[in-house]
């Protein structure tokens, strides 16, 4: 299983030498990985921040590329300068880190953690925010990627006490909270897990579960310095899918927003489509063989 994970962390990161085969789309549970893409400009330095600093362990590093880790059920690709999911869009915007777009950790030592972060003197956006779903507070990776750090509040019953300590979850910022789920269950596949409201929403595909969060959340809250939690920007969450081509015939005929024209290589093909916010959502099939 560890080999096929590795394999499809090679698929995805598209940086395959020409001589190495990637699986097919249909490489068993790849298809229901939750994986999420972060823009990095020194591959060396994020390994050692998220493996040091957060837990992850290295699934794969491909020289200053391209690497893959892992927490849980969640695989992070970092893509360093050079690699085919960082590379410029058709019109020349280039791909950059930071955003709002975030993986979200759900961590026990909630607490202990935060004071060994701030030890090593990592960023932190924000204070601690508090709701009846408990705590979060956002750090920075050393490019400027967001995480926020979870912990759920004791007997709490809320969508934030949903999944465990090591699944895979992504928060994403959007303005209608209807509109983003009939987005993501009728076009994507997800399923919906839990709504509250025009407030927030939990929408699940495979080992990923997506946030969606409405004005009014606490995920959505003002930082300190009054900036806004905005959607958009370039962390994304990528979908392993086995009807590429199909998937994108019927996203362009209901007229969803794409980024980029297919970006194909070695390892397979992906593309970059837009949620109605304009949060991306990277697609990607691997190459046969």
């Amino acid at each position: 299983m560890k080999i096929i994970l590795i394999l499809v962390m090679l698929a995805l990161g598209g940086c395959m030498s020409d001589d190495t085969s990637s699986p097919s789309a249909a490489a068993g549970p790849a298809t229901t990985s939750a994986v999420a893409r972060y823009q990095v400009t020194d591959v060396d330095r994020a390994v050692r921040f998220y493996t040091e600093q957060l837990g992850f362990a290295l699934d794969l590093q491909a020289g200053a590329e391209f690497a893959a880790v892992s927490r849980g059920d969640l695989h992070l690709l970092l893509s360093g300068p050079g690699s085919s999911g960082a590379r410029p869009m058709p019109d020349g915007r280039a791909q950059v880190a930071g955003g709002w777009n975030r993986v979200v950790l759900y961590v026990d030592d909630f607490d202990a953690i935060i004071e060994r972060l701030r030890a090593a003197g990592t960023p932190f956006r924000n204070d601690i925010e508090r709701g009846t779903g408990g705590a979060q507070i956002q750090i920075e990776d050393p490019d400027g990627n967001p995480v926020e750090l979870h912990e759920a509040s004791e007997g709490s019953t809320s969508a934030a006490a949903g999944p465990a300590a090591t699944s895979a979850v992504v928060r994403y910022q959007v303005t209608d909270v209807d509109g983003a789920v009939r987005f993501y269950t009728e076009r994507l596949g997800f399923a919906l897990d839990l709504q509250a409201g025009a407030e927030f929403a939990v929408v699940s595909r495979g080992d990923l579960y997506l946030l969606l969060s409405g004005p009014g959340s606490s995920g959505a809250r003002p930082m300190p310095d009054g900036r806004a939690q905005v959607a958009g920007g370039w962390n994304r969450v990528v979908l392993y899918v086995d009807d590429f081509d199909a998937l994108i015939d019927r996203l362009r005929a209901a007229g969803t927003p794409f980024r980029n024209d297919i970006e194909r290589g070695a390892g397979g093909a992906q593309i970059q489509i837009e949620d109605p916010d304009g949060n991306p959502v990277e697609l990607h099939e691997a190459s046969e063989g």
